[in-house]
């Protein structure tokens, strides 16, 4: 080995020292032991000479030459350097075969060493020209196949990588065009179907051409790949599908678009389609009723069919989709117009109340709507026309004439709520007196205590009582039924302890009241702490509810009332004494009893 290296360095040593007069027999040692690093230039230099130019070692050499370059460069990356190579190979081949002869052989026996082999006939070693031609022919046609085999690789190659990016490119703008898949399939039709199946067709004509690059990879000596394909399923839509096509890697990855495709063609036919016939079904259902409602002056809230089906179906793609808020308003509408049916002639009803809650439902209904109309005013309008496309054209036209009505409606809603606004204001105004022939007393607390005649110290759904200052006597006792038309039916006016009950101390007067079980007759009870005292100055007044007051009577208690009842068996009432707040100094009773004509017991 130390004598091959050292031979080596000598013969390039002594060729390089003579450049210009260099002998082949030195060169071809280094040709010959595969140093074409040193080799090559000096085989090149040597040929340049036209002299040497028809030598058909030196020729043959450099075929070998390239013909390894063309060997050892990527037929894939490289591909049109690789086919230089090759044709640089078959080029000197040609030449080799074309000046190496008999005499060439002969003279040159030793650059042919390679070639020598035992004659069969004769038994001698020795070197045949016919081998020599065998061998560069089989070379030759060897590099032919090969070089025939690259480019139709190549022309495979090509063909799968374009087709797919193609795919990836047109699926990447759609990703770009419907960011989610949800909104892919909100906003899904016939032209995005076309961009979909366009995005399947090249990946399609990808996979085709890729069986026949896999095929005829097979077929070429020494490829140095050995692609195999794997198809992956695209799941989730915003990662997925971006990664390049790396055919020279081992493991291909293919994103699987047209089964993609056939998914999103599948859902757009089968999903999507049905979904907005059903939206636009369930518009017509709504407005048919209103029209039906308005015609017959009829009550048609029972017939709205139930919104949750179709709005689940919806909200799979749209967590906020304009056509529930254009339903829930129909509904709303629908309801109101219907209550406002049921409860025609409620206004002729002399039940206060029953007016004052048909008018309050009313509101609730219209306030409903409002808020409903000014969620779709305040909506992006641009955004809901690429969501909605086919179902604003089919029940508005377009995108304009949907905004002129949630507009119309609007100014719908603002003219009701006030027209029932100002209803709810008088009737709850009325609501609040019971009215009299004379006079009106106040159903609510809150009166001026200084200005009103009557001050209420009991407001209750059924009946009122508390003081009445008339300006010419000392204050006075009333009690009046409550009915529903707010009108004084049954009123009654009794004396009180004017020495304990006045204006000025009606912020101490208490009143509490007890009624018999059948409500045929009440206890009203009023009292004040006295002075510097433990005990309560007390009127009690019982009022029968068809004939009026039957009795009233002062009564001094000894301490704070805590509630009445009345003893069933005797109709006696009893006033219990609120005996845990009681801080005097001596003994008391629990209660104290009156009898059913207002006898103390």
């Amino acid at each position: 080995m130390r004598f091959v290296l050292l031979s080596t360095v000598l013969v390039f040593s002594a060729i390089s020292g003579y450049a210009q007069k260099i002998k082949y027999k030195d060169l071809f040692f280094l040709l010959d032991t595969e140093n074409y690093k040193d080799g090559e230039p000096l085989l090149k230099q040597y040929l340049s000479d036209p002299k040497n130019a028809d030598e058909g070692n030196p020729n043959l050499q450099m075929a070998f030459i390239y013909n390894k370059k063309a060997d050892e460069t990527d037929i894939l990356l490289d591909t049109d350097e690789y086919i230089a190579y090759a044709d640089s190979a078959l080029t000197f081949y040609a030449k080799a075969k074309q000046f190496i002869d008999e005499k060439e052989v002969k003279k040159n026996d030793e650059f042919y060493q390679a070639y020598q082999r035992r004659d069969i006939r004769t038994g001698k070693f020795g070197i045949k020209l016919a081998d020599v031609h065998f061998d560069i022919e089989n070379r030759v046609n060897a590099l032919n196949e090969r070089k025939a085999r690259v480019q139709e690789l190549q022309i495979y190659y090509t063909k799968t990588k374009e087709n797919y990016e193609k795919a990836q490119s047109g699926f990447k703008k759609i990703k770009d065009d419907f960011p989610t898949e949800k909104i892919l399939f909100l906003r899904a039709d016939e032209d995005l179907l076309a961009r979909v199946d366009q995005v399947s067709n090249s990946a399609k004509l990808s996979l085709q051409n890729f069986e026949s690059f896999e095929a005829t990879i097979k077929k070429v000596d020494k490829p140095g790949y050995r692609p195999a394909l794997h198809v992956t399923d695209l799941i989730d839509y915003q990662k997925d599908g971006e990664s390049p096509l790396m055919l020279t890697d081992d493991n291909v990855l293919f994103w699987d678009y047209p089964k993609w495709a056939e998914s999103v063609q599948k859902g757009y036919k089968e999903v999507v389609v049905p979904m907005r016939a059903e939206l636009i079904e369930y518009d017509q259902h709504l407005n048919d009723l209103k029209e039906r409602m308005m015609q017959d002056s009829m009550s048609m809230a029972e017939h709205v069919k139930p919104l949750v089906g179709i709005l689940a179906k919806i909200r799979e793609y749209d967590t906020d989709p304009l056509p529930e808020y254009i339903f829930k308003y129909k509904v709303a509408d629908i309801k109101n117009e219907s209550f406002k049916m049921d409860h025609l002639y409620y206004r002729d009803s002399s039940n206060i109340d029953y007016q004052l809650d048909v008018a309050q439902t009313k509101f609730g209904y219209v306030k409903e709507m409002d808020s409903l109309v000014n969620l779709l005013i305040s909506r992006d309008i641009n955004e809901d026309q690429m969501n909605y496309t086919s179902y604003i054209e089919k029940t508005y036209n377009d995108v304009n004439a949907l905004g002129s009505y949630i507009k119309e409606q609007l100014d719908n809603v603002i003219r009701a709520k006030k027209l029932v606004q100002d209803e709810i204001d008088n009737l709850g105004e009325r609501a609040r007196w019971l009215i009299g022939k004379n006079d009106s007393i106040p159903l609510f607390k809150e009166v001026n205590r200084g200005l009103s005649k009557y001050v209420p110290m009991v407001v209750d759904e059924k009946f009122t009582a508390g003081f009445y200052f008339s300006g010419k006597t000392a204050a006075e006792g009333y009690f009046a039924l409550v009915d529903h038309a707010k009108t004084q039916k049954l009123k009654a006016v009794f004396k009180v302890d004017n020495d304990h009950f006045s204006k000025q101390n009606l912020d101490v007067t208490k009143a509490i009241y007890t009624a018999e079980g059948a409500g045929h007759y009440y206890y009203i009870l009023f009292s004040a702490q006295l002075p510097e005292q433990e005990e309560y100055a007390a009127t009690v007044a019982k009022i029968y509810t068809s004939d009026g007051l039957a009795w009233v009577k002062n009564v001094t208690l000894e301490t704070a009332p805590l509630d009445l009842l009345i003893n069933p068996n005797t109709d006696d009432l009893i006033i219990n004494y609120d005996k845990a707040n009681y801080y005097g100094g001596k003994e008391i009773a629990d209660r104290l009893v009156l009898t059913k004509k207002g006898e103390v017991k």
